[in-house]
């Protein structure tokens, strides 16, 4: 304790300017032009969609006041029976004339925003009158739909990617004699014919080639094995499949019979792939589904059905079993963009997501994917079907989640397959043999949105779920229609509050600047400042849960040209736009830039870059397909968060983002910038840097207060602890720079753990300053984790009067 204290006096003697003192809110009418006009334009009895805000906000700094000491996953219930709490007190009018006018039929489709004190509803012009007359409205705004075009930040759509496909038993057939066994029947119809061929790339030297002989010709092509087995448990077929692709037919698949003349169907065989994949599934489990059994003369049919020859369409088979074990489809190999950004080395280590649950909030996910099917969460207190509110979170039969779009309890969206992209990118599992996935261990939950208060509302349903990520390709747009950019902020901070970290694309306009200026080219909520104050950052401002992503091409790791550029702002926006229709906190003009063409620093963005253009990822149906744009690079952010909750579960948001950032791949100018941000994803170097872990139970103590730092780490490990004003981010890994002080050698205790009681001086000359803690130790798993010390990320104290 007398070395810290005297290190605060000596070395801390510099004082630093008070935090931006927080005016009155700036707002214009209560109730917003434009819904003036729908109001004037609205036929008799006609409802509106809007949002309607409270003046009353909770701030960051007022829960994180009463969350200290906590973990992110023990903050999440307490911060969300808060926020529903303050809402329900402050709302308490506004919900009284709501409930009234739903009852006489003025109102409808009310949704209480409780994360950010607010209410999404449709309602006459009377009644959204009357409620812009109550004490505490901020402002009452449209809530529309402008289509999801405007909000998703995928590229254009490319073309669908061609992709990797009586006997004894068990059974086997590699096909390799050249010629078919007769163990197989073979009935084709029309002009089809089938081969045993070393033509159209065979996986070995002969396969077999399903086909029609005359085009144009509908046919029907199948090979049947029958066998004994009576008594038998835990059958598994697996073979190899190529699609030439074939247009969908509802009799390509693999078929089973109990006596050769009623058929069922075990496994679809739709969906293009062009070049081999394995399937498999266990027969066991079909029979269950279609209430047959095995017998003595069972039969395995796998067929074709089209009118058109190879290559434009027409199968191949090859290597088939039929034995025990052989059913469990094996995960596809990872895709070069995930082994880039260094995934598959923190699943060989055992890290690939599992117990980790994610939100994605995009336009839905098709969640019967094979990739997907076990990855969606399935929520443990609601019973599918019942048409019933189980669990009394507001939603019947939220079952996997919610569509907020139309909306309703099924999230699949099988018109648009955006939400399926993405999901694919952070946690598809490779069943269907491509490992798109960043955390194939994940669990995540669906939601389907269009409009702004779609969004807010998506990440209240995360918060109250329990998510620890977020990751959401969607963004909301300058010039038109204008954001409510502090609604979003005040949401991400609430996240923050949660101990919630969030993905976010930032739009593709980096070559629109003309129409998309700066410091409004980068979307939002991608504009919001990160959970972590990045050293190049010009200090003060605020934080949120958001890591903004731009992208980057594979294999080449150039600049995706497209992707919207930084800085961003937070200040005035007056100084922009005159007309700015939204309410505006001036404590959140923390970054400023200086009206367009400005010479302040604004806010560095993105925070980092993922891959993006040609990705291969899920589609709905069972096939894949190729993405892009930020769209595409954003999910592996989250993935990677993923990764590294998974990887230190008592990681707060502000240490993953740290240790994201200072582990980058530097890839533009030295440091971060406005175009790759910190750099590349390499989510194994950042996993490397939250083995040892510094968490202070307060992060804002006063002058002449304790506070205590826990760190933890591999047990009975020494670990030295360091403590300075400044940090950089240094490849090193050390990130305090001169001067700066030893704490001392310390053993962290059998559990890996040590707790280090510590105080501020009190001296008023230290209100104001951040003082960094990081501690290192030696490597608790060489094999795993490579030679040399592992260091913490710098934990920060701001120290108050």
């Amino acid at each position: 304790m007398p070395r810290l204290a005297a290190l605060f006096v000596c070395a801390w003697i510099a004082a630093a300017a008070g935090p931006v003192a927080a005016g009155p809110v700036v707002a214009d009418d209560v109730i917003a032009s434009e819904v003036r006009a729908a109001m004037q334009a609205a036929a008799s009895g006609e409802q509106i969609d809007v949002y309607l805000v409270m003046s009353n906000q909770l701030r960051l700094e007022a829960i994180e006041a009463t969350t200290r000491g906590m973990t992110a996953r023990g903050k999440r219930p307490l911060v969300a029976a808060r926020l529903k709490a303050h809402a329900a007190v402050s709302q308490a009018g506004v919900r009284e004339v709501l409930d009234a006018a739903v009852a006489d039929g003025a109102a409808s489709q009310v949704q209480p925003l409780w994360m950010g004190n607010a209410v999404v509803f449709s309602a006459g012009a009377s009644v959204i009158e009357r409620l812009g007359e109550l004490p505490g409205v901020d402002r009452i705004r449209l809530d529309v739909n402008h289509g999801p075009a405007a909000y998703q930040d995928a590229a254009p759509v490319a073309a669908p990617a061609t992709l990797p496909g009586q006997v004894s038993y068990p059974y086997s057939d590699d096909f390799e004699s050249g010629t078919l066994s007769s163990d197989w029947g073979v009935n084709t119809t029309g002009d089809g014919y089938l081969s045993v061929s070393g033509a159209e790339g065979p996986n070995g030297a002969f396969h077999v080639l399903m086909g029609t002989s005359v085009d144009g010709t509908d046919s029907i092509v199948n090979m049947t094995v029958t066998m004994n087995l009576i008594g038998q448990t835990d059958v598994g077929v697996r073979f190899l499949h190529k699609d030439f692709n074939d247009e969908n037919h509802a009799e390509d698949g693999v078929f089973v019979s109990p006596n050769g003349i009623d058929w069922y169907l075990a496994l679809s065989l739709q969906d293009a792939q062009g070049s081999y994949i394995t399937r498999a599934f266990q027969l066991d489990e079909v029979l269950l589904t279609h209430g047959i059994a095995y017998t003595g003369t069972f039969s395995i049919r796998f067929q074709w059905r089209d009118n058109f020859d190879i290559p434009t369409d027409g199968f191949a088979f090859d290597d088939i079993e039929i034995a025990p074990g052989v059913g469990v489809q094996p995960a596809g190999p990872p895709e070069p963009n995930i082994l880039a950004h260094q995934a598959p080395m923190l699943w060989d280590a055992g890290i690939n997501g599992s117990g980790v649950l994610i939100g994605n909030i995009d336009s839905g996910v098709w969640y019967d994917h094979p990739d997907l099917a076990d990855r969606i969460w399935v929520n443990p207190g609601e019973i599918a079907g019942n048409l019933l509110d189980d669990d009394g979170n507001g939603f019947i039969d939220d079952v996997n989640g919610w569509d907020f779009l139309t909306p309703g309890s099924d999230p699949s969206s099988p018109f648009d397959p955006h939400g399926t992209q993405t999901a694919g990118i952070a946690v598809g599992d490779g069943t269907m043999g491509v490992g798109t996935g960043m955390a194939p261990g994940a669990t995540m939950i669906a939601c389907e949105i269009g409009s702004e208060a779609d969004y807010w509302l998506a990440q209240q349903y995360c918060l109250d779920a329990g998510v620890d990520v977020v990751t959401s390709s969607y963004s909301y747009k300058w010039p038109s229609p204008r954001p409510d950019y502090h609604m979003h902020r005040q949401m991400c901070a609430m996240e923050l509050a949660a101990g919630i970290i969030h993905a976010n694309s930032i739009g593709n306009q980096g070559q629109s600047t003309v129409t998309h200026p700066i410091p409004f080219n980068i979307a939002t909520p991608g504009n919001c400042p990160s959970p972590f104050e990045h050293p190049e950052i010009v200090s003060g401002g605020g934080r949120t849960s958001v890591m903004a992503c731009g992208g980057i091409t594979l294999p080449s790791d150039f600049l995706y040209n497209s992707g919207s550029v930084g800085p961003a702002a937070w200040e005035d926006i007056l100084l922009y736009d005159v007309g700015y229709p939204f309410v505006q906190n001036p404590s959140w003009w923390d970054f400023p830039y200086g009206g367009f063409g400005g010479a302040g620093p604004g806010l560095l963005k993105p925070d980092m870059v993922g891959y993006t253009t040609g990705i291969t990822t899920t589609n709905i149906g069972t096939g894949y397909t190729t993405f892009g744009g930020t769209s595409a690079a954003t999910p592996h952010l989250g993935g990677a968060m993923c990764l590294l909750v998974d990887s230190q579960p008592l990681a707060q948001p502000r240490h993953i983002a740290a240790a994201l950032e200072f582990t980058a791949i530097d890839l533009g100018p030295v440091g971060k910038d406005n175009a790759y941000g910190s750099g590349k994803i390499a989510v194994f170097d950042a996993a490397r840097r939250l083995r040892v872990l510094v968490v202070s139970d307060n992060e804002a103590p006063s002058i002449g207060t304790a506070f205590s730092l826990d760190v933890y780490g591999a047990p009975n490990a020494p670990t030295m602890g360091w403590v300075g004003l400044t940090i950089a981010d240094d490849p090193t890994a050390f990130n305090l720079v001169l001067p700066n002080l030893e704490l001392g050698l310390f053993a962290l205790d059998g559990s890996g753990q040590l707790n280090l009681p510590l105080a501020i001086p009190a001296n008023p000359l230290f209100v104001g300053l951040t003082a960094w803690f990081q501690f290192g130790t030696q490597v608790d798993d060489a094999a795993t984790w490579g030679p040399g010390l592992l260091m913490s990320v710098p934990e920060p104290i701001r120290i108050q009067l």
